[in-house]
């Protein structure tokens, strides 16, 4: 994974929920020297919290990228019941270095 453009981490979730999978492992993934140069804010939620797990990327161009796992897998609107796409740890790392990609060509045709 592609972490040079990637500037702040915020992530809340409780440890104890099978939606929590994915912040737990994306975390996991971060390099070690990535923790010196991305701004990483964990909040774990207690044991008895039903609250969806979030995970939100500040990007270097000011783009954020919102993430959510909630325990339901059905979002009702006003007017009708649609499934929810879950977003698996591998679509993320694939946003995160097409991501990069685009930032990196930028740069380089910039010169």
């Amino acid at each position: 994974m592609i972490t040079t453009y990637i500037t702040s981490l915020k992530t809340a979730f409780n440890p104890f929920q099978a939606n929590s999978k994915v912040p737990r492992l994306f975390l996991n993934l971060l390099p070690a020297e990535a923790h010196k140069s991305i701004k990483i804010s964990a909040k774990q939620f207690p044991r008895t919290s039903t609250a969806p797990a979030t995970l939100e990327l500040g990007l270097k161009d000011g783009k954020t990228l919102n993430y959510s796992w909630g325990t339901d897998a059905i979002k009702s609107t006003a007017t009708t019941e649609q499934k929810v796409k879950r977003t698996s740890l591998q679509d993320i790392v694939e946003e995160v270095n097409r991501h990069a990609r685009v930032l990196d060509r930028k740069a380089e045709l910039s010169g």
